[in-house]
């Protein structure tokens, strides 16, 4: 095995206080907080008990969803969320009004629909609430609080828990500073941010979205606390010298593992190379060995503060095995340091294999016994075992890697194509793809990462396809039904952009600002949402949080309206200067926000439903959705009315068949074509095959076949070509 990234290798600064230790519950209580849950209770608990001494007790005697108690935790039993349930403790606290922390041991299962909210404050009468504490789509640790996300920087670990303390510097407002929230994670200082948190005095939620109905947790928290003062700063003077910090960490250590992490940064060894072994344990073992094969030696000695290292030299490939006893028991880890082994390139992949120029890339590797490990095409030298680096493909460029020892060189390529510019960047035909209708899943164009995934009931309507639009179109019945794409998270910051799609809304809409398409953040600028303005006479409007534009006529009326909106910031860089079409011409705007557009490209695109409020669910059906990276002009969004009209021409498949034909698969727009043949390519040896080649209106591919040149043997190589008749 070898050592994960540590995430604690700065651990020893912070981890100061007593070098005894009380347990962990003692500790937290020790500081005053607020509340204290432990979740210790059992399986159909009815009442979850404030450790605290406030009386804060949560009232569970009507559980929400599949929420479950009595399940192993880090530091005692803990409660394990579904991914449909919650808590609500009566705690009022207005974040706005001085220091506060949380403080939680949490174990994320991961959160492959939408970002898991570990705990979050209720609107009150004061004004909104917010997500406190979240674990996001990428699994880092973040808060949303001040209209402001910030960012840990650091995630969760992988099938363990993780102890998480948040704080909030108010103090400072009144200094004329910065507030602050400053993430800890495992005892070490990560991510900060300025924010000022909204006034909010409702009720404190613990596993869902202030709304309770969205951003649902998925998987076990343990301990719970949150405190009116911060544990970096206890006495709020500036000075952290009197921080909880690293005494809570400690605590959690204590109370939760034996060892920790035992690994060597470095995998792979040249002869006569040293490695250096390091691990993390408990801060009150009794007993720690470290075993190379020819008996233990005592390293308690060399371990301070939880964390120890030692440099070894092996001349051969060798495990060692780090032995530890403590008050939970003795546990072994074991690290293997291979020497003089062959470099094996286990993967090197890309995010995307086909961009548009000038799009970002993320290439990933993970090699085993490399010594020096290298990308070319500038990149250089990156981790000789795994990692990601984004870089920028403006033409067609193929990637090395170089993987070298002193056993020699390996390499890996991969090749990034550029796509055709008129295409779009996502597209959900709707029905076309095999197996779609009879799915949970609006299958996007260019691989799985634009795949939809389906919350609620959407259904597909064969029967009714839009009039330019695919086979079926997709039914949302505005009461909680919608799509979620996960791995695409629309067109940002200022970037031009077209969004298209064709919709025939229900005429009585259950739900205001009923939205069609949203992606982004709540931050001002930062979302893009095209939806129902219910407000007005139901006609299409953009809004970016600040403000939005209106259209003119009505889209509701139980007919088919093919609908566009174009933002290109060289015409203007607010959300007023956005251009919207109906039916292929373009519609008066009867409002123009003057929001800069700055979409924060996060969250995935929803379809059906907004991103970021509950209750604008959409009643109707949509086909055809089309996001693109450019503005669209006039004609391109007429274009788009006619099926397959901007469908690039281009041989999908070759296949000869038993008696010796060959078979052509090919895509375009309707009209007619010619079917050539060369057999040397050589000028003016293109001769016809067929002039009466056709794909009919409606429809996007034909299969023309090859009866008169290929059945014959002399004929061992044979090119074709589709040609569009003038």
């Amino acid at each position: 095995m070898k050592l994960e990234p540590m995430k604690l290798a700065t651990l020893a600064a912070l981890l100061v206080g007593p070098t005894a230790f009380a347990d962990y519950p003692a500790t937290v209580l020790s500081s005053n907080p607020l509340v204290y849950y432990r979740f210790e209770e059992g399986p159909g608990a009815t009442t979850i008990v404030d450790s605290s001494g406030n009386n804060l007790n949560i009232d569970n005697s009507a559980p929400v969803g599949t929420t479950v108690f009595g399940e192993d935790g880090a530091v005692g039993a803990g409660v394990t969320f579904n991914r449909d349930g919650y808590l609500i403790s009566p705690l009022d606290l207005d974040p706005s009004a001085g220091d506060f922390t949380i403080e939680a041991i949490v174990k994320s299962n991961g959160n492959t629909v939408a970002e898991g909210v570990v705990i979050a404050n209720q609107d009150g009468t004061l004004g909104p609430g917010r997500s406190n504490l979240v674990v996001n789509l990428g699994g880092f640790f973040t808060t949303f609080s001040g209209g402001l996300t910030t960012n840990s920087g650091v995630t969760n670990t992988e099938d363990g828990f993780d102890h998480i303390v948040l704080t909030f510097d108010q103090s400072s407002v009144a200094g004329g500073l910065d507030p602050t929230f400053r993430f800890y994670v495992n005892g070490v200082e990560a991510g900060t941010g300025t924010a000022v948190p909204e006034s909010a005095n409702g009720s404190w939620v613990i596993g869902s979205n202030k709304n309770l109905i969205s951003q649902f947790f998925n998987g076990v928290v343990d301990d719970v606390a949150i405190y009116g003062t911060r544990l970096d700063d206890p006495d709020g003077d500036g000075d952290s010298s009197d921080s909880k910090i690293g005494e809570h960490y400690k605590a959690f250590l204590s109370d939760s593992i034996t060892l920790g992490t035992f690994g060597s940064k470095t995998a792979y060894l040249d002869a006569g190379q040293s490695a250096e072994l390091t691990w993390l344990v408990s801060p009150e073992l009794t007993a720690l060995t470290l075993d190379d094969g020819t008996g233990p030696v005592d390293v308690l000695a060399q371990t301070i503060d939880c964390e120890g290292s030692l440099d070894v030299s092996p001349t051969a490939t060798t495990t060692y095995t780090l032995t530890g006893t403590g008050p939970l028991g003795s546990e072994s880890l074991e690290v293997i340091v291979t020497v003089d082994e062959v470099a094996v390139i286990n993967s090197f992949t890309s995010n995307v294999t086909e961009v548009s120029p000038g799009s970002n890339v993320t290439l990933s590797w993970d090699v085993t016994n490399g010594s020096t490990v290298v990308i070319d095409n500038g990149i250089g030298e990156v981790d000789s075992v795994s990692g990601s680096v984004i870089v920028s493909v403006d033409e067609e460029t193929t990637f090395t890697l170089a993987a070298s020892n002193s056993q020699g060189n390996v390499t890996e390529s991969i090749t990034i194509t550029l796509v055709d510019a008129s295409l779009p960047v996502a597209h959900w035909k709707v029905g076309e793809a095999p197996g779609e209708l009879d799915g949970d899943i609006l299958v996007g164009e260019g691989g799985a990462a634009f795949d939809g995934i389906f919350v609620g009931n959407p259904t597909f309507d064969t029967d009714d396809p839009a009039p330019g639009g695919s086979t079926a179109s997709i039914v949302f019945d505005g009461a909680g039904s919608w799509v979620d794409v996960a791995g695409y998270d629309g067109v940002g910051g200022d970037a031009a952009r077209t969004l298209a799609f064709w919709f025939k809304g229900d005429l009585v809409q259950p739900n205001l600002n009923a939205t069609l398409v949203s992606w982004g953040t709540g931050a001002t600028g930062a979302r893009f949402d095209t939806r129902i303005n219910t407000a007005g006479v139901s006609q299409l409007r953009t809004e970016v949080a600040g403000s939005g534009s209106n259209a003119t006529t009505s889209i509701v009326d139980g007919e088919w309206h093919h609908c566009a909106v174009v933002f290109d910031p060289v015409l203007g860089t607010t959300i007023g200067d956005a251009l919207f079409y109906l039916d292929g011409s373009l519609d008066a705007l009867t409002a123009q926000g003057g929001t800069t557009v700055n979409t924060n490209a996060s969250n995935g695109v929803r379809i059906g439903n907004a991103r970021t409020f509950p209750g604008r669910a959409v009643a109707g059906k949509m086909d055809d959705i089309r996001i693109y990276d450019r503005a669209l002009s006039e004609d391109e969004i007429r274009a788009l009315l006619e099926p397959g009209a901007d469908q690039e021409l281009r041989v999908t498949a070759i296949r000869q068949l038993q008696n010796g034909n060959v078979a052509i698969d090919w895509i375009g727009t309707p009209g007619d074509y010619f079917f050539e043949y060369s057999l040397d390519l050589t000028p003016g040896s293109w001769l016809e095959l067929s002039d009466s080649e056709s794909i009919l209106p409606g429809e996007t591919s034909a299969t023309a076949i090859d009866s008169f040149i290929a059945p014959n043997t002399e004929n061992s190589r044979v090119f074709y070509r589709i040609r569009l008749a003038e």
